[in-house]
């Protein structure tokens, strides 16, 4: 199997004055070609700097990541820009590396009919609900050909019926471009009902306390969360976390 990630003995530390701040101790785990993963732990254990060392935004302290495609990354905020449209909106990634092309412009429209929301592509993001603005956020990652979607609490700002409506769009979209996914979240039936496999952190500095293999049958998330299984994971999940 193709491994997109590997993560070998990640550790981070901050030297503040006199004294020094351990987040990230001794992390490694490989990402394999369409998997997906889900990291949870205590809030403040280092789960989004995991993701900022993988993207190169902070470098480990020690250990290092070896990569394998180009990567996407969706912060929890959707972070589009209200001056711009829809469809302006979708091509800022491309623009920060190279000319839009005539192939570009025919993507982004095939990708907005596909994800249902063509008719809004003159439209501005604040004329949008939470659960459109973050569609757009996926389409806007998309545009640059990621194999490796990193996913940064993305629906932590939505209601939990919105939530669960596009965690279902993304794990959809995640499987059909066939891509391989890292979710952080802090919401374990989230994380149940998208991952293949779970990564449970310790509190600050952070260990990999626990690995689950999520063993349910390869349909929706939503579907998911009604397997019999689905409570058992939480219960263990949870006495990890407590």
């Amino acid at each position: 199997m193709l491994k997109r990630l590997e993560l070998k003995n990640i550790s981070k530390s901050y030297f503040l004055n006199d004294s020094v701040l351990n987040v990230i101790d001794d992390i490694s785990f490989d990402l394999e070609d369409g998997e997906i993963i889900a990291v949870v732990g205590p809030s403040g254990t280092g789960k989004s700097t995991i993701l900022n060392i993988i993207t190169g935004i902070i470098k480990p302290t020690n250990g290092e990541v070896v990569k394998n495609g180009c990567i996407g990354y969706m912060f929890q905020h959707d972070l589009l820009f209200d001056w711009r449209n829809v469809y302006s909106n979708l091509f800022v990634g491309l623009e920060i590396n190279k000319k839009i092309t005539k192939e570009d412009e025919e993507k982004a429209l095939k990708l907005l009919e596909k994800y249902d929301l063509i008719d809004f592509k003159n439209s501005y993001p604040k004329e949008l609900s939470g659960g459109m603005r973050q569609r757009i956020a996926l389409i806007r990652t998309l545009m640059i050909n990621p194999n490796i979607l990193l996913l940064d609490e993305p629906f932590s700002a939505l209601d939990s019926q919105t939530r669960i409506k596009i965690s279902n769009d993304v794990y959809k979209t995640i499987k059909q471009e066939k891509l391989s996914a890292i979710l952080v979240t802090h919401d374990i039936n989230e994380a149940i009902s998208m991952a293949d496999k779970i990564i449970v952190l310790t509190k600050r500095p952070a260990k990999i306390l626990k690995v689950y293999d999520i063993d349910l049958e390869n349909v929706t998330p939503l579907e998911k969360r009604s397997n019999l299984k689905f409570n058992k994971y939480f219960e263990m999940i949870w006495d990890d976390l407590s």
